[in-house]
């Protein structure tokens, strides 16, 4: 632990700065400052190189310790760290995913790739009134529209048979 030695021996009574060969004082003649006499200020005082503090009789050297920030910047790490692996996780997860995705969308098109097209549906027969020829034909809509035909007035009434 070091020791600076400074000693100010005149202060000029207008600034109050120590007060050297070269001093200009810059204080404004119309201030309200007191103006006194350049005064002699015997004072001796002692710096402490590791705390910066004047040190007295009884000085104790406490530098601050930077103990609380390491402690925060070791907290914030820990949690970055966390989140990061925590990201990754996640990020694997979703190409995980991803990937069985399109494992699984290649093999559906494969497969349908090798696969006969799927027949037609059966339809049955289309049985339409007007086309049906036959006039004692026993289908509900045959019979409405021979019925019809029959009662009809115009020319083709004389053809119905029902």
């Amino acid at each position: 632990m070091g020791v600076k030695l400074r000693a100010v021996l005149l202060r000029c009574g207008t600034c109050g700065k120590p007060r050297g060969i070269r001093h200009a004082c810059v204080t404004s003649a119309a201030s309200r400052r007191r103006k006194t006499r350049t005064r002699l200020q015997l004072r001796v005082s002692a710096t402490c190189e590791t705390c910066g503090k004047v040190r007295g009789i009884r000085h104790a050297c406490h530098p601050e310790s930077d103990f609380r920030a390491r402690k925060r910047k070791q907290a914030a790490d820990g949690r970055r760290r966390k989140r990061k692996a925590v990201t990754a996780k996640r990020s694997a997860r979703r190409k995980q995913a991803a990937a069985g995705r399109r494992a699984r969308e290649k093999a559906r098109k494969a497969a349908a790739k090798g696969r006969k097209p799927r027949p037609a549906r059966p339809r049955g027969d289309s049985h339409e009134p007007g086309t049906c020829g036959d006039h004692n034909c026993p289908r509900f809509g045959c019979k409405s529209y021979w019925q019809g035909m029959a009662d009809c007035p115009g020319p083709h009434g004389s053809e119905g048979g029902g």
